[in-house]
């Protein structure tokens, strides 16, 4: 068997689409369904069902799945240890690492589920971040939770050491629009909805912090920032309300559980995350 056959197989399983499978190994659509037609006709039966727009893989292509991973996985295994794993993650976590030997930091926008895209075509080896995925494709280990509390200048001129719902109202607001929803950091996080009195938007967690610096706003802030925001003159406040914590996961494909040099970078992020993070 032609073992490229395999390689399509799993890229279209992945994927859950010959027209993206294609993109991602470079070929036309019609050279991948070619491809995908001579593997069934091999193998003797269909792999994949059309259901509507979209296809599906039947219980042979599950199976066969799960017995080809290795195979190809042995064979990245030769070559991934030779080149630099790529962790992305927002700027909250990113900025808690040091720098690595043999990994490529990477940030990427808050809640930013187009990077799922390029772990499946291994742009990115892993990320970092506080998504929900239900793909069965990934791997989604839950790490810590982190606090998420507010920030303002020390000499703020009506906001003492603790933040009430009135003052929160009266407050200008500097809000982090998340790129990948028409949505703030803020409304992400509780039921509760306001009238916010928004001064400016900017797009990163630093650029919150500097905002407020010297202005007599207030902004969301994550644990991770606390002593970023400390050093630059602000006091964290807890919220006067409910709020969600950042819930921070690594996700990684499936296809890289047993990955020497994946497991090992993982394993060590983890435990700099967790240290950093105490």
């Amino acid at each position: 068997m032609n073992l490229n056959f395999i390689k399509h197989f799993l890229a279209v399983y992945d994927f859950g689409s010959v027209t993206k499978a294609a993109e991602h190994l470079d070929m036309t659509q019609p050279s991948m369904s070619s491809a995908i037609k001579k593997f069934e006709e091999s193998y003797g039966q269909p792999l994949f069902m059309k259901a509507g727009r979209s296809i599906q893989p039947t219980e042979a292509a599950d199976a066969l799945a799960q017995q080809m991973r290795p195979i190809m996985g042995q064979l990245e295994q030769a070559l991934y240890s030779q080149r630099r794993l790529v962790v992305c993650g927002p700027e909250v976590i990113l900025q808690s690492l040091p720098n690595m030997e043999g990994v490529l930091l990477s940030e990427s926008p808050a809640v930013e589920y187009g990077v799922l895209d390029k772990i499946r075509s291994g742009e990115v080896d892993m990320l970092f971040d506080d998504i929900t995925v239900n793909d069965h494709t990934f791997v989604t280990e839950p790490i810590c939770e982190l606090k998420i509390g507010f920030a303002c200048r020390n000499e703020h001129p009506f906001i003492d050491n603790t933040l009430s719902i009135e003052q929160f109202e009266q407050a200008e607001h500097v809000r982090l629009r998340l790129q990948d929803r028409n949505l703030s950091a803020l409304e992400t996080r509780t039921e509760e909805s306001f009238k916010r009195n928004i001064v400016r938007e900017v797009s990163g967690p630093s650029n919150l912090l500097l905002s407020v610096r010297n202005t007599d706003a207030i902004c969301i802030v994550a644990e991770s920032m606390f002593g970023l925001a400390k050093e630059l003159g602000l006091k964290i406040l807890d919220s006067p309300f409910p709020i969600r914590p950042y819930e921070l996961k690594l996700i990684y494909h499936r296809r890289y559980i047993k990955n020497t040099a994946h497991k090992e970078v993982r394993e060590r992020i983890k435990t700099l995350l967790k240290k950093s993070l105490d």
